[in-house]
Formats: structure tokens, sequence, C-alpha cells
């Protein structure tokens, strides 16, 4: 379940980042935002580098013991 709710704070966070991408793009006249698969995307990649490093930090932790 604590999965669940990381992955939606990576995606919580690229939701903000094409909300502040649309709106450089209003600025500049053109569309630099990212598309709905790059947001989802984006996110998955974020949280699997975040999971890959929680087990690794983990397994380090066992082989202390």
């Amino acid at each position: 379940m604590q999965e669940i709710q990381l992955f939606k704070k990576f995606l919580q966070i690229e939701m903000e980042r094409q909300k502040a991408m649309q709106e450089l793009s209003e600025i500049l006249g053109i569309d630099i935002s990212f598309s709905k698969d790059e947001m989802i995307k984006n996110a998955q990649e974020n949280f699997s580098r975040a999971i890959s490093q929680k087990i690794s930090d983990d397994f380090k932790k066992a082989l202390r013991r």
C-alpha cells in the first residue's frame, strides 16, 4: 500500500511540473509541455528509482547485521 502512495506522490510531482511547463509554454508561445504518456513514464521512472534505492538500502542494512 505504501508503494501506491509513493507512486501517487511521483505522479503528483509530474502533474505540477506539467502545469509549470504549460505556463512557460504560454509565455514562450511554443508548446514545451509533456504528453500524458510522458508524464506517466517520468513518474514510473522516478518511482522505480526510489524503489530500487529502498531495496538497496534495506539489503545493505540486512548485511550489516
